[in-house]
């Protein structure tokens, strides 16, 4: 199976996941990805020995007009503060392109339906 490693440090984003309800862990996205890399990925991160399903935001926060790659994941099943500490996130499998919304209400009923979609695709 072929997938995208992402590797690197929590870091502290806007908190604009938080803000929606879907609180997410942020990594510098490395130089290595390219534009056609940008989606919506189910992903498992790596924090120590185990593995957490996820999902995955991998290109500029469109809805928010940022130009910038970001890489935020939202854990399905921990919500612990991992500020500081080294993930490593796997992304399994792209299931959407990123896309803009024009309002957050409308943003919010696509991340609940992304996050609904992961669940199913993890089994939980």
């Amino acid at each position: 199976m072929s997938f995208l490693t992402l590797k690197g440090k929590v870091k502290r984003g806007r908190k604009q996941g938080r803000k929606l309800g879907f609180a997410t862990i942020n990594i510098v996205v490395p130089r290595f990805i390219k534009k056609k890399d940008w989606g919506i990925y189910f992903s498992l991160i790596k924090i120590g020995d185990k593995f957490y399903p996820g999902i995955t935001h991998l290109g500029p926060p469109k809805t928010f007009s940022l130009r910038k790659a970001t890489c935020e994941t939202h854990l399905l099943t921990l919500s612990d503060n991992l500020y500081g500490k080294p993930v490593e996130k796997r992304l399994l499998f792209k299931f959407r392109e990123v896309e803009k919304f024009d309002k957050i209400s409308q943003l919010k009923k696509q991340v609940r339906k992304d996050v609904k979609a992961a669940r199913e695709f993890f089994g939980i």
